[in-house]
Parts: structure tokens; sequence; C-alpha cells
């Protein structure tokens, strides 16, 4: 994984990696760099010489990374003591578009990384869920200069972090079916204990892992708030003289790995009911003939093998029986769709098949995630991370205009800022779904009409095929950008 000496020039700082002052990632494109301080390029150098680092990456759950050669002739920000190339993964996710499994396997992954890494001698300095990413349906943990020496009796660090953005979210679900994402999205640094203690009250209490990690973190994370404002009252009172530091209790790494293993075995027990969504049974359920549903298929792999495509978008996905025909002609596929169940199941599926090339994501198409974070550059919008090269658009127009209410003219606008080839389905206002959507709404969508559908769409892109479906009340379009 040698970098390209000749793409140096056109590094860019990733704004969202500011918050770690010992490492700054940049990209140019092609590669990722990592510049490090001198204490992380040695701690670098020494735990990737570990059996336990190398199985890690051997088994794809830590991204390969290398020292870049000081006489690479790469033209490197100054400043570092050294740079880290990291392996590019396709497409970047937050723990908010992850369905409940996606989330509870890279929990999983940050306590393997730790039990296997803690008697080596390492231990992660935090457990963000930011450090995971996803190469298909394979977690893959990217921040590894947070690996640092474990310290006998010293506390693990991340616990905190750790049941904010995993085990917290985990047990909302689990627990009282209450959707985690949007709290994620909401609140960057994950769930609060005070606040999960407030809503896993009552009963709840008694479920696995509440009582710990929860009701007692809360309570005991309150007190230490009482005990840091009574330290600082008596500094003041005291004049700035220095008040006695505490003993703080040793924890043995049988303690650390006791807390750590307990965890996992609570993340694992932690399950969702199968419940009847919408389109979570797409595949058994959706409303074709059979005719109709082989003639949308063969369309979509004409148009979608007609070239090699780095990235395919399939936006309402359903349980992704499209996203496969598009993966077999795509480096990668990043699938969305707002119903859980049907991402959950399609997630399930990948992760059997151990698939790399199809990235499924919970996502509301009419709110995708938006630039966020510090001075909105962290996190970055769904639609601003990578273009993709062919959008699927299957189905998803009627729900789109009338459900959310979105103009036609403002969706096909929005496809056409992608400057991507579309392969769309336009569904009219004859179409029985369409009907049964109309019901008790004043029908002001006549941008749907045949007519207007189609000056709109030709306004901004080029119609290069059709095929007409279910008797002419939905037809296919392959659509090229003007």
């Amino acid at each position: 994984m040698t970098p390209d000496t000749n793409a140096a020039s056109a590094l860019k700082w990733d704004r969202g990696s500011f918050r770690d002052r010992s490492n700054r990632v940049y990209d140019d494109g092609e590669t990722i760099f990592r510049g490090v301080d001198a204490q992380a390029l040695e701690h670098f150098q020494q735990y990737s010489q570990t059996k336990q680092f190398k199985a890690f990456v051997k088994e794809g759950k830590v991204v390969r990374s290398e020292i870049v050669p000081s006489d690479s002739g790469l033209e490197l920000p100054s400043g570092w003591a050294g740079y880290l190339a990291h392996e590019r993964l396709p497409f970047v996710s937050y723990p908010y578009e992850w369905s409940f499994g996606m989330l509870k396997d890279a929990a999983l992954l940050q306590l393997e990384l730790l039990e296997r890494m803690i008697p080596a001698g390492w231990t992660h300095k935090d457990s963000s869920a930011y450090n995971i990413q996803w190469l298909g349906a394979q977690p893959v943990f990217i921040d590894v200069p947070s690996f640092e020496p474990y310290t006998e009796g010293e506390p693990w660090v991340g616990y905190r972090q750790f049941c904010m953005m995993y085990l917290y979210p985990l047990m909302l679900r689990a627990y009282k079916d209450i959707d985690y994402r949007p709290l994620l999205r909401a609140n960057l640094e994950g769930i609060e204990p005070d606040t999960a203690n407030r809503i896993l009250s009552g009963f709840t209490r008694f479920k696995k892992g509440v009582l710990g990690h929860v009701y007692l973190h809360s309570k005991m994370q309150a007190k230490h708030s009482r005990a840091e404002i009574d330290e600082a009252r008596e500094l003041t009172e005291k004049s700035g003289k220095e008040v006695q530091q505490k003993k703080t209790a040793k924890h043995s790494m049988a303690m650390v790995l006791g807390t750590i293993q307990g965890l996992a075995s609570t993340v694992r027990k932690l399950n969702i009911t199968d419940e009847k969504t919408t389109w979570g049974d797409y595949d058994s359920g959706h409303s074709y003939a059979k005719e109709s549903f082989e003639t949308k298929k063969a369309f979509i792999a004409k148009h979608a093998s007609a070239r090699q495509r780095r990235l395919s978008w399939d936006l309402g996905c359903n349980t992704g029986t499209f996203s496969k025909i598009c993966a077999g002609h795509a480096d990668y596929v990043v699938s969305v769709d707002g119903d859980q169940k049907a991402i959950e199941r399609f997630y399930q599926s990948q992760k059997s098949a151990n698939d790399r090339k199809i990235l499924p994501l919970v996502m509301d198409l009419a709110n995708i995630s938006p630039n966020q974070g510090w001075r909105r550059r962290e996190r970055k919008a769904f639609d601003k991370r990578q273009q993709p090269e062919l959008i699927l658009c299957l189905a998803l127009i009627h729900h789109i205009v009338i459900s959310a209410n979105v103009p036609l003219e403002e969706f096909v606008s929005w496809l056409r800022d992608r400057n991507s080839d579309v392969i769309l389905e336009y569904v009219g206002l004859e179409d029985d779904m369409v009907k049964i959507m109309l019901r008790g709404r004043v029908n002001q969508y006549q941008d749907l009409s045949p007519e207007m559908f189609e000056e709109i769409v030709s306004s901004m892109f080029t119609i290069a095929d059709t095929q007409p479906l279910k008797g002419g009340h939905r037809k296919l379009y392959f659509l090229t950008p003007r």
C-alpha cells in the first residue's frame, strides 16, 4: 500500500479529525494519510509489531496502515513527526445511519479489540463510535493512533463513552423500542447517563445491564459532579491553594477485562423484535406480477452493466434486491432506506454472505443526514461525502412528492446536482399505491402527471431509455445528466 508519489500535492485536511491533538487526517483523493506526533508514531511502531494487531489487520477488523518512508518524496504538511498511510474505505457513514445490528456489531468489535490487546499491554484512549467504519457488512476500526500503552491499575477510560455511544442506544431500542438514531444525530457525543436513566426506569431497571451500567452509572456521575463542584469551591475558599489529591481506586487488569467481558455479554443478548413494517418484507411482498418484476430487473441490469462504476447509490433500496444487481457492476454500492426492518434484514443477509461491496444505511430520504458538528464540517452531509456515478430511484418518487410534500422539480434538481446517471421509476397518479396514498388528501400533485413529469425530467436529464411497467401506470427511465 505504498502511497502514490504523484498525488501528494492535493492533500486536504479532513475537518472531522481535530479532536485528538496527537494526529490529523489528510486526503489526496486516493490515499488517506495521517500526520502523527512523536509519541503516536512511537506507539504505532511498537503495537503494529504485536501478533494481536497483525491478526486484527489480517482479519479485516483494523484498517491496513503503514508508516510513510521519510524519503518517499511526498509533499506532506510539516509539523508532524511522521505520517501513516491507511487503506481507503469506499464510503464514510455515521452511527445515526446504522441499523440496530450494525451498531451492535460495531460495539462488539470495540470490545473485542480491547479484550485481545490489553493482555498484550495496549488499550484505547477512547471508545468513539466514529472510530468504526464499514467495508460492506464488515465493521473496521480506523483510529489506529488511539491505541496506547495499558497501565496496570488504571481504569478503562473509554467506559463512559462506550455506554453513551453504544450501550444506551442499543438498550433504548431493545428494551423500549425507541429509535436511537435521532438522539445520536442530535448529540454527536451520544446519550448521557442521566437521560438513559430517566428513560430506562421502572421495571426496565431490572433488565440485563440496566441497574449497573445505567442507574448506578448515572448516580455515580451525579456524585462525581457534586464532588467536583465542592472541590472548586474549596479551591476558591483557600485562595487558589492546592487541595490534597484524593486517592483513586486501583483497577487490576482482571477487573478491567471483567468489565469489558461483562459488557460484551450484555450487548450480545440485546435483540429487537422482528416487527411488521411497510417495506421490511419487500423481497417477498412487493406488488409486481412476476413478469413485471423480471422486466424491471432486466432493465436495471442492462444499464447498470453498461460500464463499471466506482460508486452507485440505491435510494429506497428496501431489502436490497436491486442493490445486488448493481454490485455486480460497481466497485461499491451504498443502499439507503428509511425502513429500519428492511435495512436490518438486508444487513444481516449481507453479513451472512460475508459481503464487502454493499453498505446498507437507515435514513429518511426526505431529511438526509446534514453537515454537523463544529462549524458544520465535522460530520459531512450524506450527499457531500462522495458523489455516485449511478443512482437507483425505484418506486421512490411518489413517497417523496406525496408523503413528504417535496415538489417533483426540487427532487429531480437534487438528483441532477449529483451529476450522475439515474435509473428512475415513475409512479403515476393512476397507480393503485398512489390512490391509497391520496385518500384523505387534496390532490395537489399534478407534477406527477405523465406530461409534467417528463417535462421536468427532460429539463435536467436526457431520457436515454424507457420501459413501461404494470400496464403503463409505472415506467422506468434511464437518465443521463444534461
